[in-house]
């Protein structure tokens, strides 16, 4: 947990989209409803929401632990379920194998094979526990911008999504020369030397 101790690796972005009125309510209710739900040992390979940053075991974000003056500090819980290919390909030429047996031929169809390829898959991710993942979220509310701790692009696309899915608002990756979002005098001065050495 870099926020909090050791080291952070992280990635910022600006978020844009108009807050509600009443955007401290709001919040409560959409972190909750989106909190961080267990993977049962069925055939999910992904479960994901946010938790609390100081206990990553607490999901119901008990007295909005999750804000501090203009700050929203909380984490982004990842579940994975993980097979390993060769795992996968092993015990599928078992399976194939014993069906041969049984059969007492040596022909599969294609459609028998998707059949056990997708039964031993299922059986796979049913014995597997998954592999949790935790990244740090510091969002400044009034300012507009936001810290997330992973640089994973696969990460940072989860983030993004469950991010809209809970506050409405998208995120796009901070540029420090963004135009939008300099001090006007700047601003102007940035376009006038793009303007003039495009010319």
């Amino acid at each position: 947990m870099g926020l909090i101790k050791g080291t952070l690796t992280l990635s910022k972005y600006r978020v844009i989209g108009s807050l509600p009125n009443d955007f401290r309510n709001f919040t409560d209710k959409r972190i909750k409803l989106f909190a961080f739900r267990e993977l049962s040992m069925g055939g999910n390979e992904k479960s994901i929401g946010w938790t609390s940053l100081e206990n990553i075991l607490d999901t119901n974000f008990e007295y909005a632990n999750y804000s501090l003056a203009d700050y929203l500090i909380f984490s982004l819980r990842i579940d994975r379920k993980v097979i390993s290919p060769s795992l996968l390909k092993l015990k599928i030429l078992e399976a194939e194998r014993q069906l041969i047996e049984e059969r007492g031929k040596s022909k599969i169809y294609k459609e028998e094979r998707n059949e056990i390829r997708e039964r031993v898959h299922l059986s796979l991710l049913s014995q597997t526990p998954p592999t949790p993942s935790f990244h740090e979220i510091c969002w400044n509310v009034s300012q507009g911008w936001l810290l997330f701790g992973s640089l994973s692009e696969k990460v940072r696309e989860d983030f993004e999504d469950i991010f809209k899915r809970t506050f409405d608002l998208t995120l796009r990756h901070f540029i420090p020369w963004d135009t939008n979002y300099m001090d006007p005098k700047v601003a102007e001065r940035v376009l006038s030397i793009n303007s003039n050495n495009l010319s």
